[in-house]
């Protein structure tokens, strides 16, 4: 087991971040569905998923890479509904800095509420005070202004455009624009 892990649950005022379990299979392609038109521009692995066996060999591997410390991957639940609203993972960790890359999407219909930011907070919070991460990055295409947008008023701060880099699922090359946070930024942004 790794010494360094997130934990499988972390709270908000609103949201419960829960590690997927085997049996989240049917909401986790219910989300997908009801979402993929979006995520296949941005989020194509998960815009592929569309059997219940496609998300039970995703959250299947999804386990295995929490357990290897390579991606903590969470569903995010509306606490008082109980409804799933999005997902957010940590990835691509590079536990020698450390340092990892964040990705997340809001359904839809939930979009415009703060959740996305609720959820990314805690992350960052977990990641910057409790293990001792230095950088957190995202990527995200140019014309999610509204992603773009979040990430700069959480304290993210631009760090390039690599151009051409993201192939989406309709085929189509896109640019990505890299925002990161390091830890004294995330000490200025969130005394």
């Amino acid at each position: 087991m790794l010494e360094k892990s997130f934990p499988e649950r972390l709270r908000t005022e609103r949201l419960i971040l829960r590690r997927y379990r085997l049996e989240d299979s049917s909401g986790v392609l219910m989300l997908i569905n009801q979402n993929r038109e979006g995520l296949v521009r941005e989020f194509a692995q998960m815009a592929a998923l569309r059997t219940s066996e496609d998300v039970a060999s995703f959250l299947s591997e999804k386990r295995e890479q929490w357990n290897e410390g390579k991606t903590f991957c969470y569903g995010i639940w509306d606490d008082e509904q109980g409804s799933q609203v999005g997902q957010i993972q940590v990835k691509n960790i590079a536990w020698e800095i450390p340092a990892a890359e964040l990705g997340y999407f809001i359904d839809e219909a939930w979009q415009r509420r703060g959740y996305a930011a609720e959820a990314i907070r805690a992350v960052l919070e977990f990641a910057f005070q409790e293990l001792a991460f230095e950088r957190i990055f995202v990527r995200i295409l140019p014309s999610n202004s509204a992603s773009l947008r979040l990430a700069q008023k959480l304290g993210f701060l631009p760090e390039g455009l690599h151009r051409r880099a993201y192939r989406c699922g309709f085929g189509e090359l896109h640019d990505v624009q890299y925002l990161g946070i390091i830890r004294d930024d995330y000490r200025t942004f969130h005394p």
